[in-house]
């Protein structure tokens, strides 16, 4: 898999066809997800939330429509700057906030900062995932919750063998026609791969600290939510 800057070049470069291959690469579930994602943060008005590896703000559009204050980072600027005009257009440009490009594993927020940590899609991309965990322990308040909404490892055998065969021969080659960089979404069938299955990502997020850790399967297992909070 490559490294963080490696990755970091790559969506540089995808950011303006970002949505469209989040879209069809997930046969639009990602909706569906995303919305499941907000409603099981807890987010609501008067609270904030940071999300993490935003990318153009689906995740972001997600828990402001429930009302929350949203700061939305990412690794990469090009993705924040695609995000703004989503929230202009829904009228949510009051409610989220572009950071700068931020390093997940040294977020540039004070201790106790949030009531909520939301992170889709992003996990995987990070190098040290434990380190990771550790920071959004520690920027929420006490009590506070995070959210993880992730690709997951599908629990039915003949599902996970589709899903294998799809994230290894189909996602890279389409990812890699969409976005006009044909290496862009190489590192995919590794990252599904060696990805932790829910018991073992839900085990990494009780090692970083975090207590009623729960996990459920989004489709199947193709994706899976993992809640976890700080401990008040």
């Amino acid at each position: 898999m490559p490294e963080g800057r490696e990755i970091q070049r790559m969506f540089t470069g995808i950011a303006g066809r970002y949505d469209l291959l989040n879209h069809l690469l997930s046969a639009g579930t990602d909706l569906y997800w995303w919305r499941r994602m907000a409603k099981a943060s807890g987010a609501g008005p008067g609270q904030l939330f940071l999300d993490v590896a935003a990318g153009t703000g689906d995740s972001s559009v997600a828990l402001a429509r429930l009302g929350a204050e949203v700061v939305s980072t990412d690794f990469t600027l090009a993705m924040l700057r695609r995000g703004i005009p989503k929230f202009q257009s829904r009228a949510l440009e009051d409610q989220v906030r572009g950071s700068v490009g931020a390093d997940a594993q040294t977020l540039p927020f004070r201790t106790g900062t949030f009531d909520g940590v939301a992170i889709c899609y992003g996990l995987r991309n990070i190098e040290d995932r434990g380190r990771a965990c550790r920071e959004f322990l520690r920027v929420l308040k006490p009590g506070g919750r995070l959210t993880v909404l992730e690709f997951s490892r599908p629990g039915c055998a003949w599902l996970r063998a589709v899903y294998g065969a799809y994230s290894r021969f189909v996602l890279p080659r389409l990812g890699g026609w969409i976005s006009g960089d044909a290496e862009a979404y190489a590192y995919l069938p590794g990252s599904i791969r060696t990805f932790p299955d829910q018991p073992s990502l839900a085990a990494e997020l009780e090692g970083a600290g975090f207590e009623k850790v729960s996990w459920k399967n989004l489709t199947g297992g193709i994706a899976a939510l993992h809640l976890g909070s700080k401990p008040a």
